[in-house]
Order: structure tokens, then sequence, then C-alpha cells
């Protein structure tokens, strides 16, 4: 596979900060989706998106993976903005929605044979093959996504993004669609891939029982009300060293924090 080595096998240069949000704001006609929303995530980490339906995450998702074009700030991938270099910029991100589109007329093979072929890969055939293996779908190749649960539907699209070896992978509500086990498999492969440098960033309302992401960003209403590693966020809001740290007890914490945050115009007020 493509390694994306530059031809003189100099890589010195390559940026720190795979992916750089800064100021992101979009807006459906009046209303703010995002609001100042900014973030880094380096090579090889797994960042987990947590926030209310309607926080702003899937747009926050679309916007970075080029398919929603943002209202304000920028994206950068790879040290280069996504608004003038959009074409190369997405050749290393891809984004699973929560509902991965398929073609009718295609088998599940056929799927991945299509998105190597549209990537330029050659002699997939053997990666496209393990993938099914590992996913439980190598029976159920040349069957139609249409005949597929919600769970074997998401896996497939899985297949599809890593055969293609993004450098960073968003992902939309994965783990909703699965059961335990197959919960619990891919968030090992996950970790794989993070171990191997790939930048993954996630939403999710639950994880699986001691999955544990490099760093959070907790939304609500469109902005970042809180982000860090575990033991940053467990300081910055107040969590004890006895308390659950879940994507519910961080989101409770954080919303609790805004809440009782004094107003700009109350600190005016007091001033």
């Amino acid at each position: 596979m493509n390694d994306d080595i530059p031809a003189d096998g100099n890589t010195d240069d390559a940026p720190r900060d795979l992916l750089r949000v800064q100021g992101l704001g979009y807006k459906y006609g009046s209303f703010h989706a995002l609001s100042e929303v900014s973030f880094v995530a380096g090579a090889g980490e797994l960042i987990a998106l947590v926030g209310r339906n309607g926080a702003g995450k899937s747009t926050l998702l679309r916007c970075i993976a080029g398919w929603s074009r943002a209202s304000e700030g920028e994206v950068h991938v790879m040290g280069q903005a996504l608004a003038e270099n959009e074409r190369q910029a997405r050749e290393h991100v891809v984004l699973l929605p929560d509902t991965p589109p398929f073609y009718d007329e295609l088998t599940a093979w056929e799927h991945l044979q299509f998105a190597a072929q549209s990537h330029g890969w050659r002699n997939w055939e053997d990666e496209g093959e393990d993938l099914l293996e590992r996913y439980g779908l190598f029976n159920n190749r040349d069957a139609f996504p249409f005949a597929f649960s919600r769970g074997m539907r998401y896996k497939l699209a899985m297949c599809m993004a890593l055969l293609v070896e993004p450098k960073i992978l968003l992902m939309d509500e994965p783990l909703g669609p699965l059961d335990p086990v197959s919960a619990d498999e891919l968030w090992i492969e996950l970790n794989r891939h993070r171990n191997e440098g790939m930048t993954i960033l996630l939403s999710s309302h639950q994880l699986p029982h001691e999955a544990w992401p490099d760093r959070y960003l907790i939304m609500e209403q469109g902005e970042i009300i809180g982000q860090g590693t575990p033991d940053e966020l467990r300081a910055s809001l107040g969590l004890g060293a006895d308390d659950s740290l879940t994507l519910d007890s961080m989101l409770r914490a954080a919303l609790r924090r805004r809440r009782n945050a004094p107003r700009s115009d109350d600190a005016a007020a007091a001033d």
C-alpha cells in the first residue's frame, strides 16, 4: 500500500498535527450550528466527541471531511488548508456517517473494489479479504448491502474506509449499530490503527467497557465546552478520583459547569 512518502524520502517537514481546526463556524440560515470550534489532533490520537443530540458533532465531522463548507474558520489537513487544497486533503480523510450509503447494484466485494479503484490502489484483494474476514463479512462478500442489517452495513463501510488507509478517520456514531461483542472488536481494531499512526475522531454516546480515548471534546450548542485527556478533564470538571469517568458523567459535569459559569453581561455588571 501507498505510504504517501515524498519522492525524495524526506518526511522531516511533515506536520506534527495532522488535523488543525481553528475558529470553525457553520450556519443553517440564521442558526449557528457551530461557533468558534478549535482543536488539534496529532498522528496516532484517538479522540471522542461527546455531546447531546443536536450539539453539532455530525456537522463538525462533515465540515472537517469537506462534505459541508464552513461559514467561518479554517480546517488544515496535514498542514494544508482544506478550502484551498480540498481535493488533495480529502485523499487523506475518510468520514463514515451514521448511516453509510451504498449502491444497490453492487455486492459487498464490488464496493471494496470500487473504493480501491477510486483511490488508485492495486493488489488490494488480499487486504480486502482480510478485512471482510476480520469483520465477519467474508461469507457475505457476494451479497448486496441492502439485505444487510444496520450493523453489517456499518462494518462494510469500515472495511471500505480501512482498505484505503486514510491518515484521518472520522466516524459518526460507529458503535450505535453494533452489538456489544462487535463493538468491543471494533475498538480493538481502532486501537490497532491508532498504534499504527492513524488519527481517529469519533462521536459516540457510549463506549465499550474500559475503552479509553486519548482525549475528549465535549460539545453543546455548537461549541466546545470542555476538552482534554481523562486526567485533565477530571481536574477541570471537578471529578474526584473515585468518580466514574464515563461519557455521561463528563457531559453532565461539563453542562453543570457551563450553567454555573457567570455570563459575560453579569461579569461586566460586576465590574
